[in-house]
């Protein structure tokens, strides 16, 4: 918060040049690049060594600073063979710079990340429910936070190509997490001019741009009675189903210690609270969001033993976790907060995670081990899911 004197010398600095520019007619000098046709993509010849050509890559811009494989147009067409979409197909504009989208630029950022062709269906679909938006990708790729691309993916898919969804899924190790994470990314790079410092005005980021959290559910783990995430959200067990959120990093629970349901919440109750909705102690956009739990397995069964289903855990969950308004800093006006809970507030009064518990969705997130993650978004976004298709 800044002080009244700070706030009249800022404008009284910057009243002037707004002027200027709202009432004197402006003429632009320089001349507007040639049009450049979306498809087919531009060719260039190059000739040296692959490790020339992944630099190359970097000093164009083409690149976010990894190594990459050289997208050559016999490498291209392989990894459109992965789908049965044309090459023309135009998917949308990218933000934050509205880059267009083909299905071949898609192709040639999944050459680059050493993809195979079999992951184009769950890259491109991914990439269609960022685009909605519901998603907040034009955010999520402009602010000053830490934020990555979360994908879930759930269906048969999961293990016909291999993407893990047990022990470390989303973490190294893993080719197909790791590739296509780095292909949605590096289209979010080059296409969209999501770059540090110009567009991406991340404080400080984090690996994660690089690539972003993937993995797939680990339906095998699923406590007896529950469903899946991707058939609480609507869909058949057998259908594929990629979800997309922006978040920021997680925060991880690591209760090795409870014994009993009672304590595992209790646990929960002093890990989490509504201030993790960043963009949310003053302007509360998350309260309306969907937060995801990723349980563990461990902290799963748990959660089953005691009888509990998950509509139980959530309503549970989302009772437990509130603080009250007097933690929020003075300068955070409760009107927002008021507006969007419908009530008055006072400062004893507790402030949830969100406006409901529907909006906790819980998947069963890795393998082994006393661990689970919380999912916060980015403000103004969502978790999108869409059907993959071929």
């Amino acid at each position: 918060m800044i002080s009244l004197d700070e706030i009249r010398k800022k404008t009284e600095t910057m009243f002037p040049q707004v002027m200027k520019m709202a009432t004197n007619p402006w003429t632009p000098t320089a001349k507007l690049a040639a049009h450049k046709s979306v498809y087919p993509a531009e060719r260039l010849k190059y000739t040296g060594r692959a490790r020339d050509v992944s630099r190359f890559f970097f000093e164009k811009g083409w690149s976010m600073g990894l190594p990459i494989m050289p997208p050559t147009p016999d490498a291209v067409t392989e990894m459109l063979q992965g789908t049965t979409r044309k090459a023309d197909e135009v998917i949308g504009l990218v933000p934050p710079r509205m880059g267009t989208l083909t299905i071949e630029m898609v192709a040639v950022h999944a050459a680059m990340a050493d993809c195979k062709p079999e992951y184009m269906p769950i890259i491109i679909t991914a990439l269609e429910a960022l685009l909605d938006p519901q998603a907040n990708w034009q955010g999520a790729a402009t602010t000053t936070g830490t934020t990555a691309v979360l994908t879930i993916v759930n269906g048969p898919i999961v293990k016909e190509i291999g993407l893990a969804y047990d022990q470390g899924a989303a973490g190294k190790g893993h080719h197909a997490n790791a590739a296509i994470g780095y292909a949605i990314n590096s289209i979010a790079y080059t296409v969209g001019g999501s770059k540090p410092p110009e567009m991406d005005k991340g404080t400080l980021s984090a690996p994660s741009d690089f690539t972003g959290w993937i993995f797939g559910e680990n339906e095998d783990a699923l406590p007896k009675g529950w469903n899946s995430y991707h058939v609480e959200k609507g869909f058949r067990k057998s259908d594929n189903v990629v979800t997309v959120m922006a978040t920021y990093p997680p925060v991880e629970n690591i209760d090795h210690w409870s014994s009993n349901i009672t304590e595992q919440m209790r646990w929960w109750a002093h890990l989490i609270s509504p201030m993790i909705n960043i963009g949310g102690p003053c302007v509360p956009l998350t309260l309306s969001q969907t937060f995801i739990v990723g349980l563990g397995p461990e902290h799963a069964q748990m959660v089953a033993a005691a009888g509990w289903t998950k509509a139980m855990f959530r309503q549970a969950f989302w009772e437990q976790t509130p603080i009250p308004l007097s933690a929020w800093p003075a300068g955070c006006a409760p009107g927002i907060l008021e507006q969007r809970l419908g009530k008055p507030l006072t400062p004893e009064s507790m402030i949830p995670i969100t406006t409901s518990p529907d909006l906790l969705e819980i998947v069963i997130a890795g393998g082994a081990g006393k661990q689970s993650h919380y999912f916060a978004p980015f403000p103004g976004g969502k978790a999108v899911s869409k059907l993959i298709r071929e």
